[in-house]
């Protein structure tokens, strides 16, 4: 019987110590969730530049798409066909009409929505680094106004009746979450009717 007891003291307190180690304690969980804590907030502002840079990306690539369908609709058409900007309270849209058509968007228009919070500039409003592109950038001195595409495919600037050609065009656009300099974009429309997307790298602009 002593031999048994001893056993039974021996196993019971094997038990108690693997109970003991098994697990981690209260202060081991909250070192590790502040470590956590700490990698999030290091990492949270890289990540929401990646997003807003993602989304203002999307966005640019909407724009350019519809000067393309409005590019294409003029060749198809046989028609002068031009976009337009309107800006309802979410953010802005591109549609695209015949050129003599002066209405507003229809349901039935080639449209895109660029989504809030970005915004049109005629040129970028920061004093600094950040400038308007040059003509020695884009290649043509551009214009700001809506841009028009003729029965050849070739941007134009119309004025009733006619569409002058061998003009250039660019629009530029800022997601106003981000400050400063950060989060410029632009779409530029050469002469020859190639559309390209430009980013503000914060010291010069870029594909």
């Amino acid at each position: 019987m002593p031999i048994v007891y001893a056993v039974d003291s021996m196993t019971e307190k094997k038990r108690t110590r693997r109970d003991r180690e098994a697990g981690f304690s209260m202060i081991e969980i909250l070192i590790v969730v502040l470590i956590g804590l700490i990698v999030m907030a290091l990492a949270l502002p890289n990540v929401l530049t990646v997003l807003a840079n993602t989304r203002l990306r999307s966005n640019i690539s909407t724009l350019s798409g519809i000067f393309q369908n409005c590019r294409m609709m003029s060749v198809r058409n046989n028609r002068v066909m031009s976009t337009h900007f309107s800006y309802p309270s979410n953010g802005i849209m591109a549609y695209v009409k015949l050129a003599t058509d002066g209405t507003g968007p229809t349901r039935t228009d080639t449209q895109g929505e660029l989504e809030a919070p970005i915004m049109k500039f005629t040129t970028p409003s920061r004093a600094g680094a950040l400038s308007a592109m040059t003509s020695g950038t884009l290649g043509f001195t551009p214009s700001t106004a809506d841009a028009s595409f003729n029965t050849r495919g070739l941007p134009c600037l119309y004025t009733n009746p006619t569409c002058a050609a061998n003009q250039g065009f660019v629009y530029y656009f800022k997601d106003t979450r981000r400050s400063g300099g950060d989060g410029w974009a632009a779409v530029s429309i050469s002469p020859a009717g190639r559309i390209k997307k430009w980013f503000w790298s914060g010291t010069a602009w870029g594909e």
